[in-house]
């Protein structure tokens, strides 16, 4: 049914099934070949970034066995689109799987989980990568100067975070330039049988300080799974307690990206702007306005599973 659209792609012409996967928030269109194989077709114009995407994930391939392998690359330019072939990685994401198991299992998940991150975090950016330091900074004060436009926003809150970010933008400073994926949460991780078994999506990686990838835990991934979130900084530590500076990093992360989710909220759509408003809150009470920076679901819950 699909073979005309893919006509041309390697794995299709000996491709006995071709079904299209239409979960995810990705635009990308995507088709599995026998239960095997992953294509994803894209835009040609996005074709130049789309091969770093690519051969990134070739290099996490290697650092981790729970990474797709990439395969093949190219263009249909008849048709305006480009396309990647991948191992397909079978099973349920883990925003729909990990609310049907155990604690103790959605812990390991999310443990196995942070492991494999921290393989992945091995990965060096090129030296001529911009600073960490710099380049975030200078993001942060752009968000922070479109927050203050903000009119109906409390006063209060941004004159937390604003002075929080401006005492704690020291810790910065010789932060590492590495792999980020950039979308870490239970969407983008695949459960089979009740294990982890994958970590897909890798369209936003970016390179920068590797622990900013954790900071979205205590935002989105939270409402899917306490125990998944809380095994994921613990197998991200590799069952060590994390020390100061980790907690320290994270709370800062955590309120800038605070900032950044009010602002693109704003920009999106009221309804946007009221959820992630209502989010933020929740994160700023969880941080007790941020006089804590170990944030109260891990502090309550982390010795469980300890």
């Amino acid at each position: 049914m699909f073979k005309n659209t893919l006509e041309g792609i390697p794995y299709v012409a000996g491709a006995k099934s071709i079904r299209q996967l239409v979960k995810g928030f990705s635009n990308d269109e995507k088709y599995v070949l026998d239960e095997t194989y992953l294509v994803r077709l894209f835009p040609l114009t996005e074709a130049e970034w789309r091969k770093k995407e690519f051969e990134l994930v070739q290099t996490c391939a290697a650092h981790s066995d729970f990474v797709p392998k990439a395969l093949a690359f190219g263009h249909l330019p008849a048709d305006g689109k480009a396309y990647m072939v991948l191992t397909y990685m079978p099973g349920k994401d883990g925003e729909e799987a990990l609310p049907a198991l155990s604690e103790k299992e959605q812990y390991q998940i999310g443990f196995v989980a942070g492991q494999e991150l921290a393989k992945l975090h091995e990965i060096e950016a090129d030296q001529d990568w911009p600073s960490w330091e710099i380049a975030k900074k200078q993001k942060s004060d752009r968000y922070l100067s479109a927050l203050e436009k903000i009119e109906e926003l409390d006063p209060a809150l941004k004159q937390l975070l604003t002075g929080y970010i401006g005492e704690n933008e020291w810790l910065l400073k010789g932060r590492p330039n590495r792999f980020q994926h950039d979308d870490f949460h239970p969407a983008n991780m695949i459960i089979d049988r009740n294990r982890f078994v994958g970590l897909v999506d890798f369209g936003r990686f970016d390179f920068g300080d590797p622990l900013h990838d954790l900071q979205k835990l205590g935002f989105f991934s939270i409402r899917v799974s306490i125990p998944f979130s809380i095994g994921a900084i613990d197998g991200y530590h590799n069952g060590e307690k994390p020390g100061e500076r980790f907690w320290q990093l994270y709370a800062l992360y955590s309120a800038m990206h605070i900032v950044s989710a009010i602002v693109w909220g704003k920009r999106t759509s009221e309804e946007q702007y009221d959820t992630l408003l209502a989010y933020s809150l929740d994160v700023v009470n969880d941080h007790h306005d941020f006089t804590e920076i170990i944030p109260s679901w891990y502090r309550q819950k982390a010795d469980m599973f300890f």
